[in-house]
């Protein structure tokens, strides 16, 4: 899997890299059972600091997106079939903190479900690839 991580953006570095390892799932780069990248490894290979990779390794372990065992992390096994509740939680209020902004910046119903279907599309296209 190709992370990208752009040290100049506003998004903190930790919050670019759970975006990247969600959208590798996404796209079945990786796969549930299968092992990540050790916090060192990875770390080193991107060029940020391990305890950026180890923040984001953990807030997706307490998503239940990724697991944690005694020699790393893995993709959760049963992502699928389970959902976190306080994930559940937190997706609502990021969904919610959304429609705000869009309310605040005048978006139309149109122009947010053009988004929601460009989105849609790009992520349906890497499921054929």
């Amino acid at each position: 899997m190709y992370i990208r991580i752009q040290p100049n953006s506003e998004t903190p570095i930790y919050t670019q890299l759970i975006y990247q390892i969600k959208r590798g799932i996404i796209k079945k780069e990786l796969l549930p059972g299968e092992g990540l990248p050790s916090v060192r490894s990875l770390a080193g290979d991107i060029g940020i600091n391990m305890h950026t990779v180890n923040k984001a390794y953990k807030l997706l372990v307490e998503e239940g997106v990724l697991a944690q065992q005694k020699k790393g992390f893995m993709v959760n096994p049963n992502l699928m079939i389970e959902m976190n509740q306080k994930y559940l939680h937190n997706y609502r209020e990021r969904l919610e903190e959304l429609l705000i902004d869009a309310k605040i910046f005048n978006l139309t119903e149109e122009s947010i479900s053009k988004m929601r279907n460009e989105i849609e599309n790009t992520l349906k296209e890497s499921d054929k690839s």
